[in-house]
């Protein structure tokens, strides 16, 4: 890690720590430090070239450049308030504050979304699993043991519902042009389920009550979303062939919203700049500005990270820390010993080929192996499936463990029909993000826990910090937490997000009419910058086709053009990255098809920005190592404890060497797999690997024992060689055209 003035006394958040500097001691905490931020700047730093914060970047209609923003944070003026993070929370916190005439300052270390914000499951849901976990608290002895507690805790989670239920309505009304209602299913096999789910014996009839319990989830929102309904046996699997193999009883449908996560939390910002805020990416706090000979925080000391890493100071009357799960990593800069508040919690997604699921409706598992619930949703033309919370520390890189995405691929195993093999190289990302669990750590002793959202203020410096919470309450939370700061009266209800005026559901069909621009690209336009859309096309360049005109594809079968790339420099994107993750999701869809657009992104960008070739070059590195950081077809065993491949593709293997079909293996078989692979073996090698996966030493290797020795150790022998064959295998006849590599690739 490159730090600069390490001569100086401060306290630095890089990555997912704080870095402490006195006097060239350089102390880190436990959890592990990133390098993304420097990887994408270290070669910058120094150069004489045009930045992302260059006066030469074109602004966008109505909002402040980047390098307008810069200079504002430099002038030093002092704020009403300066928010630190720029995650759907503080941005929206910015946007809040800004809009009741106060004087806002918000900076984001690194990309807008690039962490919590960007990696949810793309729901802004209200909370199904909330009503059954509170309902089963209720209906526990504790509502004899300790009854005036158990009541409070069910009516305070209860009353989260209900207001998810209202930020919800507000999200699917005013927002349209980046929101949509989708069906999700959730089929049932029988009527009573054991173990019950949740853990209550109440919830064994679970399959009974769910067509009335997810009715009175409908009246939550005062019936406002598309009615809940029930599907039959034969019109289910007619809609769902993925479930052709279960004996249904019948399947309940009931909507939440669906949104692109990371570009709601970019409109949000941009908005807040509309409305005067001044604020930015890439600009660190480096940390924190004291009253002179006193505890309280007047300001901010920061770092344009983007911009060479130039420090400058940033005074305001109040500061709000609103870093997610890393908001105790800021909360050290006020207060070295301050104690732990927020502890992260994880959610692990994969996204597999569209097929694994409808085009217009996704299923719900409420009831995995681990109590976990697990989603399949059709979005941007793929099936995202993922997970909910599971407590860990907060990591900076988007990498999710390989535990997870087998543990998510063997439960797609046994929930989907049997012919439909998913398999490990049917991955084409994988993920994590992390949502914060907060408690009040400056509450007086005895106070209540809170079931959502946190606010705290420390009385000594007077910094507030928000933690806790979901997309869904964005904006409430933002309302909560400037509540605080102000007595003017919140006006984000009546607030459409960038893009929102002017937009109309017919804007594809228009798009496509007057731009030439084919219906996927006009559609993918209209509902990722609504009305702005008409900006982003006049910057496009023809195909040099008859059909489409205009837009030329940064990536073969997705609909993200080359003038999203312009467009996003002018909405502050600094880094290839920012493109290629949160301006288009192209990473999150697919890292391999990510990769292949680096080049043509950067020579885009380096147009646009003036890069040098120098800097170009170091962009594009640090893309590939980033873009390294999702999973993909190619599993990344390092420290996983579960089985490197799913259990069915452990079964197509085995299928595809015994030729005889006789359900185990012997010696020749071993042999002639080897020989197919282009990799033969001595009699006395072909011995020693048999004789290993035969541990019962009956001369025949069956599946359990097949399995056991492909999870072992990679010898460098035929073990390795079949692990980098399967992972590039494609189909069930790949593993079978055994022979110059196709055996298992």
């Amino acid at each position: 890690m490159k730090l600069i003035g390490s001569m100086f006394s401060s306290s630095r958040l890089t990555g997912s720590t704080v870095v402490v500097l006195r006097q060239n001691n350089i102390l880190r905490s436990s959890i592990e430090i990133s390098n993304v931020v420097d990887r994408h700047f270290s070669i910058i730093k120094g150069q004489q070239t045009i930045r992302p914060g260059s006066p030469k970047v074109k602004p966008l209609e109505g909002i402040p450049s980047r390098y307008e923003q810069i200079a504002k944070l430099k002038a030093g003026e002092e704020y009403d308030v300066v928010i630190i993070g720029g995650g759907a929370t503080g941005s929206g916190a910015a946007l809040d504050a800004a809009s009741r005439g106060l004087k806002v300052a918000c900076i984001e270390r690194g990309d807008f979304a690039s962490e919590t914000s960007s990696r949810s499951t793309k729901l802004i849901w209200a909370g199904i699993r909330y009503l059954a976990t509170s309902a089963a608290g209720l209906l526990s002895k504790n509502l004899f043991l300790k009854p005036t507690e158990t009541v409070k805790d069910f009516w305070g989670e209860f009353m989260m519902v209900v207001g998810c239920h209202r930020e919800r309505r507000y999200m699917l009304e005013k927002q349209e042009h980046l929101t949509k209602w989708i069906p999700i299913a959730i089929p049932f096999d029988k009527y009573v389920v054991w173990p019950p789910p949740f853990g209550h014996p109440l919830f064994a009839l679970f399959p009974v009550l769910a067509p009335f319990v997810l009715k009175f989830y409908d009246s939550l929102s005062q019936f406002s979303c598309p009615p809940s309904y029930v599907m039959g046996p034969q019109q289910a699997k007619e809609k769902f062939p993925q479930l052709s193999h279960r004996k249904l009883k019948f399947v309940s449908v009931f909507y939440e919203a669906q949104h692109n996560d990371a570009r709601t939390n970019l409109a949000i910002a941009l908005s807040a700049a509309e409305w005067g805020a001044t604020i930015s990416n890439y600009v660190e706090a480096t940390e924190m500005i004291f009253e002179e000979g006193g505890k309280k925080v007047v300001g901010v000391k920061c770092m344009d990270v983007a911009g060479g890493g130039e420090e400058f100071e940033v005074k305001a009357k109040k500061v709000i820390f609103a870093g997610g799960p890393y908001t105790d990593l800021m909360r050290k800069m006020e207060d070295p010993e301050a104690k732990p508040a927020v502890q992260g919690a994880s959610g692990s997604h994969v996204v597999l080929p569209g097929y694994y699921c409808p085009s217009d409706m996704g299923l719900l598992d409420y009831n995995t192996s681990d109590g976990r619930f697990l989603f399949f949703l059709p979005w941007q033309g793929h099936t995202l499936v993922g997970t909910t919370d599971k407590k860990c520390d907060a990591q900076t890189s988007a990498s999710a463990p390989e535990d997870e995405v087998q543990w998510i691929l063997n439960e797609c195993g046994k929930y989907l029909s049997k012919d439909l093999r998913v398999r490990r190289s049917d991955v084409l990302s994988a993920w994590r993000g992390w949502r914060p669990l907060a408690a009040d750590p400056h509450a007086p002793p005895g106070a209540p826990m809170s079931r959502d959202h946190v606010i705290s203020e420390n009385p000594e410096t007077g910094v507030i910090f928000i933690a806790g919470g979901k997309w869904t309450t964005w904006r409430e939370m933002a309302e909560h937490v400037v509540d605080r700061i102000t007595d003017k009266p919140c006006k984000t209800t009546e607030i459409k997000l960038l893009g929102g005026e002017g937009y109309n559901k017919n804007m594809p069909i228009r798009l496509t009419q007057k731009h030439g621009m084919s219906v996927e690209v006009a559609a993918h336009l209209s509902k990722t910058y609504g009305a702005r859309a008409w900006d982003v096309c006049e910057l496009s360049r023809p195909t040099g086709m008859n059909w489409p005109k205009f837009g030329v594809p940064i990536s073969t079968q997705y609909p993200y053009i080359e003038a999203e790339v312009v467009y996003a420099c002018r909405e502050y994107a600094c880094t290839v990255e920012d493109i290629l993750s949160r301006r288009t999701r192209l990473a999150f869809l697919n890292s391999e098809a990510a990769k292949d657009a680096v080049p043509r992104v950067a020579e885009i960008m380096a147009e646009e920005l003036g890069w040098s070739e120098e800097i170009r070059m170091a962009q594009m590195e640090a893309a590939y190592a980033y873009i390294d950081t999702y999973g993909g077809p190619v599993p990344d065993k390092d420290g996983a404890s579960l089985r490197s491949a799913t259990f069915r593709d452990i079964i197509e293997i085995f299928n595809a060497i015994d030729e005889d079909g006789s359900g185990f293996l012997d010696r020749t078989e071993v042999e002639h797999a080897a020989v197919k692979l282009g990799f033969p073996m001595s009699a006395e090698d072909v011995g020693a690997a048999f004789d290993e996966m035969d541990q019962s030493g009956d001369g025949r290797v069956g599946l359990e024992e097949f399995e056991s020795w492909w999870n072992g150790a990679d010898d460098g022998g035929l073990r390795e060689k079949m692990h980098n064959e399967f992972s590039f295998a494609k189909s069930v006849d790949d593993l079978k055209n055994m022979g110059q590599g196709a055996m298992l690739g």
